[in-house]
């Protein structure tokens, strides 16, 4: 189950070439991931009133940039997780303009508790099969 986002191309989202300045793909990255977790009803505040969670820290991230894009482009963001393990899921990244491929990426992310010997650090957690549930995947069988 994925889900998509629609979204112009700024002048200030490019480098003095014309094109994408390649972090900005990383944060349409993460703003596909926060709209498909909002999309299948999780909030992250919500998640950490209730559980004391931080959601979803960055573990692994990667990007493969297939073709420019520019100024005034209309891209579309699909993003879905893809895996789902004990304590990591990834969500993969497609972001087209029209039915040109601009980029595929991916982000490995976690849940995140203070650690009780260090509230300034984090402690990892296992990952509920209730979401992975409803972000449509298929939970680890442990």
């Amino acid at each position: 189950m994925g889900h998509q986002i629609q979204f112009s191309v700024d002048f200030g989202d490019c480098d003095p070439a014309g094109i994408v300045f390649y972090p900005n793909f990383y944060r349409w990255f993460d703003r596909g991931t926060h709209a498909l977790a909002h999309s299948v009803g999780l909030n992250m505040a919500r998640l950490r009133a209730e559980h004391g969670w931080i959601c979803w820290p960055l573990v692994d991230t990667g990007a493969r940039f297939i073709s420019p894009a520019k100024p005034g482009d209309l891209l579309t963001l699909e993003s879905q997780v893809t895996q789902w393990g004990r304590k990591t899921f990834r969500v993969t990244h497609t972001l087209r303009h029209g039915e040109r491929l601009v980029c595929e990426g991916f982000e490995v992310r976690i849940i995140g508790a203070p650690r009780e010997d260090d509230p300034d650090k984090l402690r990892t957690v296992e990952l509920p099969d209730w979401m992975a549930r409803q972000f449509g995947a298929t939970p680890d069988p442990r």
